[in-house]
């Protein structure tokens, strides 16, 4: 656009006050002021716009048609605007939230209920797909924050807020035929092993400490989400390594206890602090705020 913005404005003011003293008070400033706009707005366009009359002024057919065009695209800045404004004082926007699994929902539910409760206009997304899925998302702005475990890699400076620790353990079905009988870290190669991703955090974390071991594990099948591998051993496809409070069915589960503690997961908020929306930095603060 060529045209000055304000030459518009002062356009609408004088097309629907038809006097160029009343838009002079609307917009106050002086007549002579408002006289020399409307004159450089119909040199840049090349038409009259006005003519003058006992009451004022009148518009002319090229007004009325350049009017309706006008008045459309200053409605449409003052939506915009408003639109804006609601997002920054939080009556409207969405929060889109990447997740692998069931991993910290029992703490996203949470979060978001108490959120939920002090702007209940702001809605939220929650997708779930691997870590790596999650990550493009996160650097491509098509999620604001992901809750996974850590570590995570990333082509950007993320930042974390950790929301709580997990343990892992070793867990198969009772309903097994065969019997299983585990007491060293060695005796899991015995058996058929249904193991996490080999690209997610909880999977490496187990690679990383078995080797310190001296043990490589050999699984059967390897699971994209914690729900895939509780199903699966609880049809006794083998012994599942997955996060210990998902295995909350004593009766169909049995948990393998070692001398050895298997390592723990941090469960975090990532983000990149350059992309949150207003209403994204409002639910980190929220969520810090109950870290301290």
């Amino acid at each position: 656009m060529n045209t000055d913005y304000n030459l518009y404005k002062i356009f609408l003011y004088l097309y629907e006050e038809k006097s160029i003293s009343k838009t002079a008070n609307k917009l106050y400033v002086s007549q002579p002021a408002i006289s020399y706009s409307l004159k450089e707005l119909e040199n840049q366009l090349g038409y009259t716009l006005f003519y003058r009359n006992s009451k004022g002024i009148e518009p002319t057919e090229e007004a009325k048609e350049l009017y309706g065009y006008i008045s459309t695209a200053f409605n449409i800045l003052n939506e915009a605007e408003d639109h804006l404004k609601k997002l920054n004082n939080l009556s409207i926007g969405c929060i889109r939230i990447g997740m692998t699994s069931q991993i910290g929902m029992s703490l996203l539910s949470n979060y978001i209920a108490k959120f939920k409760k002090k702007y209940p206009g702001i809605k939220f997304e929650v997708i779930s797909k691997t870590t790596p899925e999650m990550m493009e998302m996160l650097e491509n702005r098509s999620i604001d924050i992901i809750i996974d475990t850590l570590p995570i890699t990333s082509k950007k400076n993320v930042k974390k807020v950790v929301l709580t620790r997990l343990f892992n353990c070793f867990a198969y079905s009772k309903n097994l035929n065969n019997k299983i009988s585990i007491n060293n870290l060695e005796d899991l190669n015995k058996y058929d092993l249904i193991l996490p991703g080999y690209d997610t955090s909880v999977r490496s974390k187990i690679d990383e400490y078995m080797e310190s071991k001296g043990i490589k594990l050999n699984p059967l099948v390897e699971a994209g989400t914690s729900e895939m591998l509780l199903e699966m051993i609880k049809d006794g496809l083998g012994v599942g390594y997955l996060v210990e409070d998902l295995v909350k069915d004593k009766e169909t589960y049995e948990i393998i206890t070692f001398n050895h503690e298997l390592p723990a997961v941090d469960v975090c908020c990532v983000y990149v602090e350059d992309f949150l929306t207003t209403a994204t930095k409002k639910f980190i603060e929220m969520i810090s705020a109950f870290q301290k």
